[in-house]
């Protein structure tokens, strides 16, 4: 087995004062091989909820609702992933808040995952093997065709947002595409602070099926 040296004990680790490193893309756009590229690199990374505590998109807004800074409370943490919540009552997309994201951690590095639509919609459709896709139905009130529609116009939205957004603002940002890039250039971007080795680059939580399934269930409009 092989053990990872904790960034804090490596030549030239990152200060605690090292800038945050936030993914403000949907879940089943790579959050997870995301997360666990920094994680395996020795960098202090939390996705989704802490193990058995705290969910990161709830806690946020909790902060959020107290005048806090967003990722208060969560000491240490460097890179934030899959920032969301849902359940049959409320859904948390916690990177629709990047904005606010932004104005709070100015100097943090601001990763926009994406991909090709129609397979994101098929991917999250096939999601806990349909689960998902059924909490969400219950959540707003729609059937699933309603479902995978909303999910369409969500992500041209916040799409067309952040691009809009961040062609402005002084910030770290880096769109990137699952479909087409690679881990070279999250490095590249994350190199003035952080030393990353690509080899720990995979993709996990895979859905081969997903792209069948918008076949079959004539998904490809969506695209």
């Amino acid at each position: 087995m092989t053990v990872l040296t904790p960034y804090s004990k490596r030549q030239n680790a990152p200060r605690a004062t090292s800038p945050l490193i936030i993914q403000i893309g949907f879940n089943r756009c790579g959050t997870l091989s995301f997360h666990r590229m920094m994680k395996d690199n020795g960098i202090p990374a939390l996705h989704w909820q802490e193990p058995g505590g705290r969910n990161v998109a709830q806690t946020m807004l909790n902060n959020l609702s107290f005048g806090r800074k967003p990722f208060d409370g969560f000491d240490g943490i460097l890179a934030f992933s899959d920032i969301a919540f849902l359940n049959g009552q409320i859904m948390i997309e916690g990177g629709r808040l990047f904005r606010t994201l932004h104005a709070a951690y100015p100097d943090a590095y601001f990763f926009f995952n994406t991909r090709d639509k129609s397979d994101w919609i098929a991917s999250r459709a096939a999601h806990a093997n349909g689960t998902f896709l059924k909490r969400f139905c219950k959540m707003s009130g729609l059937d699933e065709a309603g479902a995978k529609a909303a999910w369409g116009e969500m992500f041209d939205q916040h799409t067309a947002e952040v691009q809009s957004y961040f062609a402005t603002a002084t910030a770290r940002f880096l769109r990137f595409d699952l479909d087409h890039d690679g881990p070279e250039k999250i490095a590249d971007w994350l190199a003035p602070d952080y030393t990353i080795d690509t080899a720990h680059w995979g993709h996990y939580n895979k859905n081969s099926r997903s792209r069948d399934m918008r076949v079959l269930e004539g998904q490809g409009a969506l695209g």
